[in-house]
């Protein structure tokens, strides 16, 4: 064979020969890193206490690659609000399907009774129970009528709801109807007993509250004098003059209630004021139970008046 196409096969042969190697080296080589998927998940903004009630403000969302996040993670905040933690948290941490109270709401009832307070479940029907209507957190009055002599006659007032049936929250916005057959209130032992007791003599029926314009509120927003004098007081007690007030967490109308005391209950004044926007003034009590809040000054006045 003439040393011309020797040289040239030898030459075609390297080049394919080269052409060959890379290939096989660049099907070899790892291709670029893609953008992981990124996913949302809940996360603790705030440390959380075992059975701490969980809100809007202890809860973040922030976005994690998906192949990192654990399938007992939660992704949608509205799962975890409203929910109890099973355990501590601390602030950072995913929160995990494990991580949340999963009884029924049924048998958390015991942490909803205020300390002194007894929880009572009374049957009702559609109509006793004001057409299904009445919703946990709303006031009632327990009404009698004696199946013998049939008058009536009120058992107790401005009694607090715990539940309609086994349901511990109020009914959401667009949720369907459940009827319910039973309504658990709470009461003073003494309250319970009376209760029970007319309960055996006819037939109970609740009288619904307005919450429109509770007379609290109402007799907030009254332009009075009563309560200043206790601003110069120290370590002095008020009295409540309405029916029943309200304590608040803040001192403004629209903050959450601590709870609900009677008319001529004392208060501890804690030596705090402060003005709203409306310029209402307000005062930080504590409670015969050592609950503490903020009460309008323009519903109080001094236990010595």
């Amino acid at each position: 064979m003439k040393p011309k196409k020797i040289l040239l096969l030898a030459l075609m042969s390297g080049l394919i020969t080269t052409f060959i190697f890379y290939f096989s080296i660049d099907q070899l080589r790892p291709t670029a890193a893609e953008e992981p998927a990124m996913v949302s998940v809940v996360t603790a903004s705030q440390d959380l206490e075992e059975n701490q009630q969980i809100n809007e403000e202890s809860i973040a969302l922030v976005e994690m690659p998906e192949e990192q996040v654990h399938p007992q993670a939660i992704k949608d905040s509205e799962a975890v609000i409203g929910k109890f933690t099973a355990t501590a948290i601390k602030s950072g941490e995913t929160i995990m399907t494990h991580r949340l109270q999963q009884q029924e709401e049924a048998a958390m009832i015991s942490k909803k009774v205020q300390e002194g307070f007894r929880a009572v479940s009374i049957s009702v029907d559609f109509v006793k129970s004001v057409s299904n209507l009445i919703e946990p957190g709303d006031f009632v009055d327990v009404v009698l009528t004696e199946e013998e002599t049939a008058e009536t006659e009120v058992v107790l007032e401005d009694v607090k709801v715990l539940a309609v049936g086994q349901r511990m929250v109020e009914k959401k916005e667009g949720e369907a109807p459940v009827e319910y057959a039973a309504v658990t209130l709470e009461l003073k032992p003494k309250d319970s007993v009376e209760v029970i007791e007319a309960s055996s003599k006819g037939i109970l029926h609740l009288v619904l509250h307005s919450k429109l314009l509770p007379a609290t509120e109402a007799d907030e927003s009254e332009e009075t004098e009563e309560g200043e004098e206790v601003l110069t007081t120290t370590d002095a007690n008020i009295i409540v003059t309405p029916t029943h007030s309200l304590i608040r967490t803040e001192p403004d109308l629209a903050a959450n209630i601590v709870t609900v005391v009677d008319k001529g209950t004392s208060l501890h004044y804690l030596e705090e004021k402060e003005k709203d926007e409306d310029d209402r003034l307000w005062l930080r009590v504590e409670t015969p139970d050592k609950k503490q809040g903020w009460i309008s000054s323009r519903i109080v006045k001094q236990e010595n008046e």
